[in-house]
């Protein structure tokens, strides 16, 4: 894991632990000062959560861009490819152009 990010997610637990001290001790909710510890690890069970998913969101949107560049480097290289490769004559060029149809109806929605 980066270290800026532990150093950040430390940073930012920390002032989560204070903000639920500081509202068990106002008069926000009377209830806050009598409630047991583990309603305060629910608490933190669910900003946990929370953190864990948009983690996990970011961390699939980089996959996927991934998988998203190396697809469209594939098709240039093949694009290229068989632009180095045409034969000048009609009917070569025409089963270059076929084949690079049938690659793109593979990405068409």
């Amino acid at each position: 894991m980066n270290p800026i990010v532990l150093v950040f997610s430390m940073i930012g637990a920390i002032f989560l632990v204070f903000v639920i001290r500081l509202l068990s001790l106002t008069s926000v909710g009377p209830s806050m000062t009598s409630a047991p510890w583990w309603v305060y690890l629910v608490y933190l069970a669910i900003v946990f959560s929370g953190v864990m998913f948009v983690y996990s969101w970011v961390d699939d949107k980089q996959k996927e861009q991934k998988v998203i560049e190396d697809e469209g480097k594939k098709i240039l290289q093949l694009y290229k490819n068989n632009r180095v490769n045409r034969i000048p004559d009609e009917s070569g060029s025409k089963a270059v152009e076929d084949g690079l149809n049938e690659e793109w109806k593979r990405y068409s929605l």
